[in-house]
C-alpha cells in the first residue's frame, strides 16, 4: 500500500515538473517574441523617420528647382537604409514567427 502511494506521489510530481518545465519554456519563448516585436516596432519607427526625411529633402529640392530628385545622394542613401531596415524587420518577424510555432 505504501509503495502504491509512493508511486502515485512520484507520478504526480513528475507531472508537476513537466508542467513547470513547459510553462518555463513557453514563458521564455513569449519573452523572446516580445523582444523581437519591440525591436521590429523600433525599426518601423526609424523607417517612418526616413520617409519623413525623404519628403523634406524632396520638398527642398523642388523649391530649389532641381529636376533629378531621385539622383540626390541624401534621397538615395535614405532609400538604401529603408531597404536594409525592412530586411532586418522581416528577419525579426520571421524569428518571432518561428518561436511562436514551438511544439507544445
Amino acid at each position: 500500500m505504501i509503495d502504491r502511494i509512493r508511486k502515485n506521489i512520484n507520478k504526480g510530481l513528475d507531472q508537476v515538473r513537466w508542467v513547470a518545465t513547459f510553462l518555463a519554456e513557453r514563458t521564455k519563448a513569449e519573452t523572446q517574441i516580445a523582444k523581437l516585436l519591440f525591436e521590429n516596432t523600433k525599426i518601423e519607427g526609424k523607417i517612418d523617420d526616413l520617409y519623413r526625411d525623404i519628403g523634406r529633402r524632396v520638398a527642398e529640392l523642388r523649391e530649389q528647382g532641381e529636376k533629378s530628385i531621385w539622383k540626390d545622394f541624401v534621397v538615395q542613401q535614405a532609400l538604401d537604409e529603408i531597404r536594409h531596415l525592412r530586411n532586418t524587420a522581416e528577419d525579426f518577424k520571421n524569428q518571432a514567427r518561428n518561436l511562436s510555432n514551438l511544439p507544445e
